[in-house]
Order: structure tokens, then sequence, then C-alpha cells
């Protein structure tokens, strides 16, 4: 088959669209119509239904698509299997990651690992627990960290353990920082800004509204970390995170972490998750390791 029809097919499959996968080639449209024409003629079947500005793939079309994900993988295994040889002195690591974790990531697991094999490239991948679970089943990625990952039969999880309860972040200079432990019904007064619904801890704050039946006051709605943060230190509210989330901001006293009142029952865990029956190569092994051992998502409680 050919390569560049093989690889053309990929992109739209993955895009859902031959536009899309136009800009992401930087291919025209028109281009990859044929090579995926092509394709099609050769293996005598059809791959996909155009349906107005998208296409659908057959089941032919997720067959092709499961294949070339299959050898794909292959190729990333081998060539970690020959940076093994090489005790892990090359080769690439792909990491998905939610984003409350990634100063502990970086200053703890990263920073042992790089330290230790200074040649292996790293690929980080930051989003939502919706986005970690997706990064590993499609392959995009080798290995993921998130907050209570699903039942999914396309995804193991390596290592769990119970994670650190949110917390309410304010200003010191806010009228609720002399709080000792805050209600729901005073969680329910204060403005705040939270995570939009992708990530598993909004998830977990939701639960958390419906078994104390309030609504908190929800000012600020977004899918970045960094702008919680600032919503906190501009003096317009709080927020709900992990303390381990915010670890420098604490120490430096700009923040101050107030425990909520029944926040301990929802049982929320940390996972490290990769793709169900993938290899565990050396690198994903040490990186493991590293994460396990360093960073403080997973030892919050010990």
């Amino acid at each position: 088959m050919d390569e560049r029809a093989l690889k053309y097919f990929e992109v739209v499959a993955k895009t859902k669209s031959i536009r899309a996968a136009s800009e992401v080639l930087h291919v025209s449209p028109s281009a990859i119509s044929r090579k995926v024409s092509q394709l099609e003629a050769q293996l005598n079947v059809r791959l996909m239904d155009r349906i107005g500005r998208g296409v659908n793939l057959t089941q032919s079309g997720l067959r092709l698509a499961e294949y070339i994900q299959d050898i794909n993988q292959r190729k990333n295994d081998l060539v970690s299997d020959l940076s093994e040889i090489e005790h892990l002195q090359t080769g690439t690591l792909r990491l998905s990651v939610g984003g409350g974790f990634i100063p502990d990531l970086i200053n703890h697991a990263i920073a042992q690992f790089s330290h230790r094999h200074p040649g292996v490239k790293l690929i980080l991948q930051v989003g939502g627990g919706d986005d970690v679970i997706e990064g590993i089943k499609s392959e995009e990625a080798d290995i993921g960290i998130l907050l209570n990952a699903p039942q999914d039969t396309k995804v193991d999880v390596l290592f769990s353990c119970p994670f650190q309860e949110l917390s309410l972040l304010v200003p010191p200079q806010s009228p609720w920082a002399n709080i000792q432990l805050c209600s729901p019904a005073q969680l329910a007064e204060i403005p705040l800004a939270l995570l939009n619904e992708s990530f598993s801890i909004r998830r977990a704050i939701n639960l958390y509204e419906a078994r104390q039946e309030i609504r908190l006051k929800e000012i600020l709605l977004c899918n970045s970390f960094e702008a919680l943060k600032s919503y906190v230190e501009a003096g317009l509210g709080g927020t709900l995170l992990p303390k381990v989330c915010v670890t420098k901001e604490l120490k430096n006293q700009s923040f101050v972490a107030i425990d909520i009142e029944g926040m301990h029952t929802l049982d929320t865990s940390v996972d490290l998750v990769i793709r169900k029956g993938r290899p565990l190569s050396a690198s994903i092994r040490e990186m493991r390791d590293c994460i396990v051992t360093s960073m403080s998502a997973f030892n919050a409680g010990h």
C-alpha cells in the first residue's frame, strides 16, 4: 500500500474531514481525496462516506485506521526497544497529564527522570481528564496522569492511590481567609472560578454539590489552572483545588487553603494509566517509578 495514501487517510480518519486534514498536512484537499480514492480502489473497499463537510468511516475504514494505529505503535515500540539497548540514552516518551499536576510532575518526576536519562526526549500534553484518556486510547500518549480514571476496556491503570481532597483557596486578605472549616452554606456564598466539565476535578465538585444539595456561585468557568490562580490572586473570590496543585502559592502565602466540610467523602483517586495491553518499555517503567515515588500527588497522604 502507498505510504503517503495511508498517511493521508490516517489524518482524515482522526480529523473526520478532508479539509481539516488538508490544513494539518499542508496538502490540497483534492490531492488528499485522490490518494484516498486510489487506496479504496487498491483495496477494493469503501473507506469513508462523505457527509457535508465531513466524513464518516465505514467498517472497513475503521479497521484500516486500527491497523495504521497498530503499525505506528509497533514503530514506536521498536524505537523504545533500540533505545533500551543503549540504556535509555535516546528515544521519546509522551505524557498526557491533567493541568493541575504540571508543577509537581516537572519539579519532581521529570526532573528525576531527565537527570538520569538526559538523552530521552519528553513530549508533554496538557488537558482535562477526558483529554488524557483520549490521548492514551488513540496512542498519542504513552502514559497518562488524571483523577478518577473511568473504567474503559482500552485503558489499564498502572498505579492508583487516594488523592488529596479539594480545598477552598482564597487570598489571605479576603473576608473568607479566617474561616476555620468552610460549611457547604458558606461555600455557596463565595464567588468561585471553576474548571469546566472535561476535568475530573469539576466532576468531583459536581458530586459535592449534589450530595450537599447546594449550588455554587460560579463566576468564572475555564480550562486553565493558571486562570483559576490569577482569579484568586486578583482578589475576585476563590477556587477549589487540592493543595498539591498550589504548593508554591501556599508556600509564599499568596493563597490560604481552607478545609471544606464533607469534602473528604468524595473518594477521589489519582491514577497512572496506559493503553490496555501496552508492553511496558524501559522508559515507561522508569517514568512510572519516578512518578510514583517522587510526585507529591501520589504521596499526599503519606
